[in-house]
Order: structure tokens, then sequence, then C-alpha cells
């Protein structure tokens, strides 16, 4: 019987701190949106991003793209792109919020280029 019990507590505790680990599972999307290498956002194989909640600084793309299109973001979510592969200020390119259209290809200024993002959701 105290084997029994004890088995029990143990799978309890296993189950909580699994669940804990990763909360993440089970979450809902809350952002996304696809990079592109060209300024032409179809016909090219884009990069796509997606989340729930905020990040750091993302700099881990496979190239610097010069084109996105956003697919969604939720309400309060903010994604901003940088120029540089650090998320400096000083590099800010653009920013996509629940204010901006879906599904539009939006092009890179003519010396831009994103290199990196970061997302912030209030």
């Amino acid at each position: 019987m105290v084997s029994t019990t004890r088995f029990c507590l143990l799978a309890a505790t296993l189950f909580f701190n699994v669940s804990s680990a990763f909360p993440l599972i089970g979450r809902d999307i809350q952002w996304s949106f696809t990079l592109f290498p060209s300024t032409s956002c179809n016909g090219t194989v884009g990069d796509p991003h997606v989340g729930s909640g905020s990040t750091g600084c993302r700099a881990d793309l496979p190239s610097v793209a010069s084109a996105y299109t956003l697919n969604s973001v939720a309400e309060g979510c903010r994604i901003e792109l940088f120029d540089n592969t650090m998320c400096e200020q000083n590099e800010f390119s653009d920013f996509a919020s629940q204010a901006n259209t879906t599904q539009t290809c939006r092009i890179s200024g003519a010396r831009r280029r994103y290199g990196s993002y970061q997302v912030t959701c209030a």
C-alpha cells in the first residue's frame, strides 16, 4: 500500500513538473509572419516565424530579408524588425502590430534590410 501511494505521488509530481517546464504546449499562436529574401513576396520560398508571447532578439535568420508578410498578430503584440543582427534601436527598420493589414507584402526601405527581430506582447 505504501509503495502504491509513493508511486502515485511520484507520478503526480512528474506530471506537474513537466507541464510547468513546457508552458507553451497547448498555447495559441499570438503572432506569425514570413520573411522573404527578395522584394517579391510571392514566387520565392519564405522563412516563416511563429510564436506566442514576447521574445528576445531573434537573429538566427537563414539570410537577411528584403520583404515580409504579416500573417497574424494578437492585440497588444508588436513585431519590431531591425537592419542588423543585434536588434539595435538605431538600426530599427519597421514594426508590425494589429493595426497593420495582413497578407500585404511589405518591402524594406532603400538601404534597409531585415536582419533580426523581436516581439513584445503586453
